[in-house]
């Protein structure tokens, strides 16, 4: 896939730093392609309206009502979590046809952030129309995760062609269709159909490791630096990481590391998750200083009876994450 491309990604307030700070991370590494956002909800539209980052479009989730009925509707029957996942590549088929023709377009999660030329993954999908990445499991996780898929939504990018368009077409009536966050006869989510994407002609499953590295398959890699501080995954450069369930409680960032049986060792420590960290408080600090700034907390994910066992989970980790260094102080990330 070449030139040109645009990135899309949405987020509420309660992630707004993390979004910010995503888009930031590609800029650093001279991609100044267009970024969609569609706000979740009105103050993180409002902040981003007002914050006019350049090459930035804000569009709300009404934007994408209006062109598509059949979405509306699916709120009074879809948690809210579910409508965002429905939206996914409805959002992705939204940009491509506001872009230029032949615009690839690549979705992001908003918890990613790029520490290389974002570029690679592009030149790594070469004249394919669909890119997609493994979640890239080891072994031992395998059979436990393999419900959520074998591919990982976070990175997902369309060439705008017949066949990059068939795929998308298909998965987005899909999600209309189903888009459960309860894994269910082999679905999951907006995440679960990438694993019927191969079937089609012209995708390309990314192989480098080094591409949506995450909590979840860390400990499957040997982690190093080079000479200039490159952050190497085998012998593969670290392009982006994918920072899922790192979390900020009281005076810690507690990460996703221990969820997945996973260590941090001084590579990921000092190198990955460290300066991700320092990036995210800059950036929230200026968000706080706003007129617009939004509450800090981030999105509790869960309602009721799950909501409670989500975070009765999440103290249990806080506590064992501290104590074996999965855990990075907040406020003193570059001490």
């Amino acid at each position: 896939m070449q030139n040109p491309h645009a990135y899309c990604t949405y987020f509420d307030s309660g992630y707004l730093s993390r979004g910010v700070t995503l888009i930031a991370s590609l800029r650093a590494h001279g991609d100044d392609s267009p970024v969609w956002i569609m706000a979740l909800d009105d103050i993180a539209r409002d902040y981003l309206m007002d914050a006019a980052i350049p090459g930035v479009h804000v569009i709300s989730v009404a934007a994408l009502e209006a062109v598509i009925p059949e979405l509306g509707p699916l709120r009074a029957t879809r948690s809210r979590m579910e409508y965002y996942f429905t939206c996914t590549p409805l959002l992705i088929r939204y940009v491509m046809d506001q872009a230029a023709s032949g615009t690839a377009v690549i979705y992001l999660d908003a918890d990613l952030y790029f520490f290389d030329d974002p570029s690679a993954v592009l030149t790594a999908m070469g004249s394919s129309s669909v890119g997609i990445i493994e979640h890239k499991y080891p072994t031992r996780l395998q059979r436990r995760l393999a419900k959520y898929g074998r591919f990982n939504v976070g990175w997902v990018g369309f060439a705008d062609d017949a066949e990059g368009r068939a795929v998308l077409d298909f998965w987005g009536s899909s999600t209309l269709e189903w888009c459960s966050d309860t894994p269910q006869d082999g679905k999951y989510a907006d995440q679960g159909y990438l694993d019927r994407f191969p079937a089609f002609p012209g995708v390309a499953v990314l192989p480098s490791p080094g591409m949506n590295l995450a909590p979840w398959n860390t400990s499957g890699h040997n982690l190093g630096t080079d000479a200039r501080g490159t952050v190497l995954v085998g012998d593969a450069p670290l392009v982006f990481f994918h920072f899922h369930g790192l979390k900020r409680s009281g005076r810690w960032w507690i990460s996703a590391q221990l969820v997945y049986g996973a260590g941090m060792g001084a590579v990921l420590r000092d190198h990955v998750y460290r300066p991700y960290i320092e990036h995210l408080e800059r950036v929230a600090s200026v968000i706080a200083d706003s007129p617009l700034a939004p509450p800090t907390a981030i999105s509790k994910r869960g309602v009721g009876l799950r909501g409670v066992v989500f975070r009765a989970q999440a103290s249990v980790i806080k506590g064992v994450a501290i104590l074996t260094r999965s855990a990075l102080p907040a406020g003193r990330a570059s001490r």
